[in-house]
Formats: structure tokens, C-alpha cells, sequence
């Protein structure tokens, strides 16, 4: 049997996310930021789960010195939203100062969640109509400030994807590396990889890209396939996060996929 991260051969694995009550906990405070924080903060295991995952990314070879991440996956449903999201909470705790962008212009979320007005945002960046002045917002996760450091936020903004391929890529990308150098760190989330082609074209935007796979659902083809789709935009794949990762079903930490085998009983 292939195990399933030999698809990720020469990416680095940067960390677990153990297996939690999210969806419980969702129906019971609302899928919102300030939920989510509270959930992290109230929770060891993902605290530090996402603090390993953060402290992963920064030491990696492949990511320095960058700035800006595109959170992505193969397929929907593999958690993406929620690790970009919990990764800019966890970041935030740090004290750093983040930027998370929604860039899935076919499912916004993050106006919602944060709880704004869906007017300006990264749609309209893009296509030129505004600066990032506009659509940029400072966003409190707690009414006491001094739990977390900065956190803004980006919407999808407004507009359709459909103008997406004719956006000058080469002007955007110089336009938003000029405003992430803001930021300690920028968090973008996309749509999955063979969904749709949106993942591609913001993928040549950021300085590297992180891949979610879920531990329950992951297809070894649709990891490979993401691959190699992702590698001829030259962005590196700064590595992998294992999400929802469960050590009796997928193996113990210290040899995490020797009991994650793809055709085996699940």
C-alpha cells in the first residue's frame, strides 16, 4: 500500500490537527471568528496543535522569507476555512499582526463570520475598483483587546469569479505583496484545487502554499492531482497539515501514517 503522503514527497509535513467536536460546537455558538477563537482558546489540544503548525511554517526553508500563504485543499470539505481561520486566531494569540483574506468569490464566508457588511474586498482589489485601504478591516475577536494581538480581515467582496482570468496577475501580485509587508503574517483561503481554477490564479500571488488534507477523506489521486497542478505556478508548497487527525485510526504521532493507508478499513 502507498501511503498517502508520498504524493507530497519532497513538501514537508508541518503539523497534525487532532480530530474535535467542531461541528457540535458550530451549532451551538455559530460559525463565526469570535466562536472559533474561544473554542482555540479553551482547547489545548488544537492551541497547541495550531501552535506547532505555526511555529512549522516559520522555520520552513520553502516559505522564507515569505509573508503570504494561500490555505487550499484537493477536494471541498477537507477543512481549509477552519485552519486558515484558526491559524490566523493562533497568530493572533502570538501577538503577531494578521491579515486573513476570503478568496473564494463562489462561497464567501468571512464577511458573515466576522459579522460586517459584504461590501469592498479582495474581488474589487483585484479588478482595480479599490485600493486595499478599503478593504481591509480591524476585527476584535474578544471585547478585551489585550487576549490576542492584530487581526484584520479581507472579505471576497462582491464581485462574480468570472473575472478572474482577466485580471492583470502581474499587477495584482505586486499589489498585494506591497500591502502584506503590512502584516506579520497573511492568511488567504481559496476555494479547493480541483474545483475550480480560482486556487491556481491566486496561488501566483502569495509566497507560498499550504495544503489541507483531511485525514478521513483524503483520495491519494486527488492529492497527486492537486500537485501537480500547483507546481507549474512556481509557488512552493511550504508543506502539508494533516487535519482531523485521529492517532487510533491514522497511527501514532511520532509514526503518524503507518496505520493511514488508503484502501484499508476506515
Amino acid at each position: 500500500m502507498i501511503i498517502i503522503f508520498e504524493q507530497l514527497a519532497k513538501h514537508e509535513m508541518l503539523g497534525f490537527v487532532p480530530a474535535v467536536a467542531l461541528i457540535k460546537q458550530r451549532e451551538r455558538d455559530g460559525w463565526s471568528l469570535s466562536a472559533l477563537a474561544r473554542m482555540i482558546s479553551k482547547t489545548p489540544e488544537l492551541r497547541d496543535a495550531y501552535d506547532a503548525l505555526l511555529s512549522g511554517i516559520r522555520l520552513s526553508a520553502a516559505f522564507d522569507p515569505g509573508k503570504s500563504i494561500l490555505v487550499t485543499s484537493a477536494q471541498p470539505n477537507e477543512g481549509k476555512t477552519t485552519v486558515a481561520s484558526s491559524l490566523a486566531i493562533t497568530a493572533s494569540f502570538a501577538g503577531q499582526s494578521v491579515l486573513l483574506i476570503d478568496g473564494d468569490m463562489r462561497r464567501p464566508w468571512l464577511a458573515s463570520a466576522a459579522g460586517i457588511a459584504d461590501g469592498i474586498g479582495l474581488g474589487e482589489l483585484l479588478d482595480g475598483q479599490a485600493e486595499a485601504g478599503d478593504a481591509i478591516h480591524p476585527f476584535e475577536l474578544f471585547e478585551n483587546s489585550q487576549e490576542a494581538g492584530s487581526l484584520s480581515i479581507m472579505a471576497a467582496g462582491r464581485k462574480s469569479s468570472a473575472f478572474l482570468p482577466a485580471v492583470d496577475w502581474s499587477k495584482a501580485r505586486t499589489a498585494f505583496r506591497l500591502f502584506s509587508q503590512r502584516f506579520g503574517i497573511v492568511l488567504l483561503d481559496s476555494p479547493p484545487i480541483l474545483a475550480v481554477n480560482d486556487a491556481l490564479l491566486l496561488g501566483g500571488i502569495v509566497d507560498g502554499i499550504l495544503l489541507v488534507v483531511d485525514a478521513g477523506s483524503a483520495d491519494r489521486d486527488a492529492v497527486r492531482r492537486a500537485k501537480e497542478q500547483l507546481e507549474p505556478i512556481g509557488t512552493p508548497i511550504i508543506g502539508a497539515v494533516l487535519n482531523q487527525f485521529d492517532p487510533k485510526i491514522h497511527g501514532r504521532p511520532n509514526q503518524p501514517y503507518r496505520g493511514y493507508y488508503l484502501g484499508s478499513p476506515r
